[in-house]
């Protein structure tokens, strides 16, 4: 899997969780630039992406998250 259909993914389920089509993200998008993006939807976002993609975060990893790029890179360095 490469990047973009990383990012499509997780763009699906944090439309999804935040319940808002519109929203577009890229590699550098952070939770802060995203409306609706707090720490509940944050919560539900991560545990969407660890069920989507078969992954555990640790409390660490998940504090470490800086922005989608870097949910990315950890997704896929789990999967490998």
């Amino acid at each position: 899997m490469n990047n973009d259909e990383y990012l499509e993914k997780i763009t699906d389920i944090v439309r999804d969780a935040l319940d808002d089509d519109d929203i577009t993200l890229n590699l550098q998008t952070a939770a802060s630039d995203v409306p609706g993006w707090d720490s509940l939807a944050h919560i539900r976002i991560v545990v969407a992406v660890e069920r989507e993609f078969g992954v555990r975060f640790s409390t660490e990893q998940i504090t470490n998250l800086k922005n989608v790029g870097d949910l990315i890179r950890l997704v896929a360095n789990i999967q490998s």
